[in-house]
């Protein structure tokens, strides 16, 4: 498209460009900025995406090779263990050095093993060797979590005193602008046209520029018909199914839609958004989000970002708690009990929408 005919589309919509404004255009296309809330004239500035992608998983490995295997297992190690050194203030010593002085000793390794008899024992291993840790209580303790444990050294064996989980640091509410609302569950093969339809007309309605969405989204034809009608001037975000896990974005031929991979991160408004199609309080400790069944280049379910809102799906049920400042949210299912959340990023206040009748 040329620069007449680009400065002739804005205009039947109402816009005037600059030059600057016009150059991006030109390489951009017309067809994502007509789909913004722009002003009368619009500037380059105008033209800026106005979310960041932090996370979003694009491509799968087709064959698998022992080599990746250990690269991906050993990739998970070292993000974890970056993590736990850089909030935990403590000397780590290698398992291959401990001894049976009875000193205190912190450590971090990788649980290859659980055994629960009388004694509770972890085999724990780092890139040194591998050594039984015995505890009083694992907690939470699962295979392949890297976790920090303060120990009391004993030579071939160590005693566990605590458990140290990665975890998320005590902060702040972080704040921005604008507000977003989380759907989940929409599932809109099995839904009722009419509930669905009583959704996108109150979002159409609403000064809310993004919606995402989680959870079980029935038919993509349907999901992209709704929200070209209703979602003009709004930015949608969806992530992927949990066929796999993780998973790559979904094609949808709307410029309206940005889809992503499951799990995935936005940051706008000066919060980070994490979408995953399951989430819990459990994973924000672990700082890993959940059991993966795909070998990548690197172990991408490491949560090296910490986010501000995680919104999820798969629950027939509202949902609303925060852990440490950060706001886990999911509304329901159209299927079940059904409450779109609004929150406000200025302020993080949250609310569940009771939608009209």
């Amino acid at each position: 498209m040329g620069k007449s005919e680009i400065v002739s589309e804005f205009f039947k919509h109402g816009h005037l460009l600059t030059d600057e404004a016009l150059k991006i255009i030109e390489e951009t296309g017309v067809e994502e900025p007509l789909s913004r809330k722009l002003p009368l004239i619009v500037d380059s500035r105008d033209l800026y995406t106005p979310y960041k992608i932090l996370m979003n998983l694009t491509y799968k490995k087709k064959e698998i090779t022992r080599e990746d295997f250990v690269r991906f297992y050993g990739s998970k190690y070292e993000k974890m263990k970056q993590i736990i050194i850089s909030r935990i203030p403590k000397s780590f010593v290698s398992l291959n050095k401990i001894d049976s002085t009875r000193n205190e000793v912190h450590v971090i390794g990788i649980v290859k093993e659980i055994k629960e008899n009388e004694k509770k024992t972890v085999e724990l291993e780092d890139t040194t060797t591998t050594m039984p840790v015995i505890l009083d209580d694992i907690d939470d303790l699962e295979l392949d979590d890297v976790v920090a444990i303060k120990a009391v050294a004993g030579g071939k064996v160590l005693f566990g005193k605590k458990i140290i989980y990665p975890d998320i640091p005590l902060r702040d509410p972080t704040k921005g602008t604008g507000k977003a609302c989380f759907v989940s569950d929409l599932c809109l093969d099995e839904s009722s046209p009419k509930d669905i339809e009583a959704f996108f007309e109150w979002f159409s309605q609403q000064d809310i520029q993004y919606l995402f969405v989680s959870g079980k989204l029935g038919s993509k034809e349907l999901f992209k018909d709704y929200v070209d009608r209703y979602c003009y001037i709004k930015t949608v975000f969806v992530i992927a199914d949990d066929s796999e896990y993780p998973n790559i974005p979904q094609t949808f031929e709307s410029s309206r839609i940005v889809s992503l991979s499951n799990p995935a991160m936005v940051e706008l408004g000066g919060l980070k958004v994490l979408m995953a199609q399951k989430a819990d309080i459990k994973m924000l400790k672990k700082r890993y989000l959940g059991k993966t069944n795909v070998i990548l280049d690197e172990d991408y379910l490491v949560l090296t970002e910490v986010p501000d809102i995680v919104h999820y799906g798969n629950s027939d049920q509202p949902y609303i708690t925060n852990y440490k400042s950060v706001t886990l949210v999911n509304s329901g299912s159209l299927l079940g009990e059904f409450k779109p959340i609004v929150i406000d990023f200025a302020s993080r206040d949250v609310e569940k929408i009771s939608l009209p009748q």
